[in-house]
């Protein structure tokens, strides 16, 4: 995997998987959902709707499949929550057992990382049969988003035990999320090898892994021209191949809510339960 030039071999692998070559698509559709046993009784259309294997990836749900809990915070994805954990004065986040990365290093912004201090996170694992789009955890403003290029390692349990700072040093896209009260979250999708793009609803110029960077860009910062305003539940963005969510809430959320993600470490969750 060192060897292997991730990004460029997972842009072509996405646009294989985008491809709608009749016979060659659909064997390879129907044979990624048979494969990953894809329960295709909760999507928004049957099988043979989708016409590539990219198409049904970032498929979408038939509407009331995943209710939304009547809570402040809840899960904005269907996986794995992993680690969760609360920041200490070098705030760490836990990447798996004797490896841990800091919010600065993640967010690639000292400032930003300053203001979760005394703050909480949570790691959320998606694996390719889950569904694959992201929606908002809380009900809030969005302030602002920040696209920070980088390679692109798969994020499975192998890969996170071995390499070091993986998260940080993967692709990857944060939305920042203010709620009522002034306190904040931040939302940071990784990607991960194969496609490994992410993409979101307030802008279609924010694409991850898609060559729209320049060669040594280190964080893109994006500002909204217009409000944008989420309910919790609503849709916030999507994967497209491999993923992982981490979820860091600010001092604020953390007092209000003490238990914050522990009696779900370890445990799968989906869209709209809560955290």
């Amino acid at each position: 995997m060192k060897l292997l030039p991730k990004n460029a071999a997972s842009r072509v692998f996405g646009a294989f998987v985008r491809l709608r070559i009749p016979l060659v698509s659909k064997i390879a559709r129907n044979a990624f959902a048979a494969y990953y046993k894809l329960d295709m009784d909760e999507s928004e259309f049957p099988l043979k709707h989708y016409r590539s294997i990219g198409e049904l990836f970032i498929r979408r749900l038939k509407p009331g499949m995943r209710p939304v809990a009547d809570s402040e915070i809840v899960s904005p994805v269907d996986g794995v929550l992993s680690q969760t954990g609360v920041f200490d004065e070098k705030q760490e986040l836990i990447q798996a057992k004797g490896k841990t990365y800091t919010l600065k290093d993640l967010l690639r912004d000292e400032e930003m990382a300053m203001r979760f201090e005394g703050g909480v996170f949570a790691t959320i694992y998606l694996a390719p049969f889950n569904y694959h789009r992201i929606h908002s955890p809380v009900k809030g403003e969005l302030v602002d988003a920040a696209y920070c290029p980088g390679t692109l390692w798969p994020v499975n349990a192998g890969s996170v035990e071995r390499v070091e700072g993986l998260f940080c040093i993967n692709e990857r896209l944060t939305s920042r999320i203010r709620l009522e009260d002034g306190s904040e979250i931040l939302v940071v999708k990784v990607g991960a090898t194969n496609v490994g793009r992410i993409g979101v609803v307030y802008s279609k110029d924010l694409l991850t892994n898609a060559g729209m960077l320049p060669r040594n860009c280190k964080r893109l910062d994006w500002k909204p021209s217009e409000k944008f305003t989420f309910e919790k539940g609503c849709e916030l963005g999507r994967f497209e191949m491999g993923s992982t969510v981490i979820l860091v809430a600010d001092k604020k959320i953390r007092e209000r809510h003490p238990d914050l993600f522990k009696s779900r470490l370890g445990k799968a969750v989906k869209v709209g339960e809560a955290l």
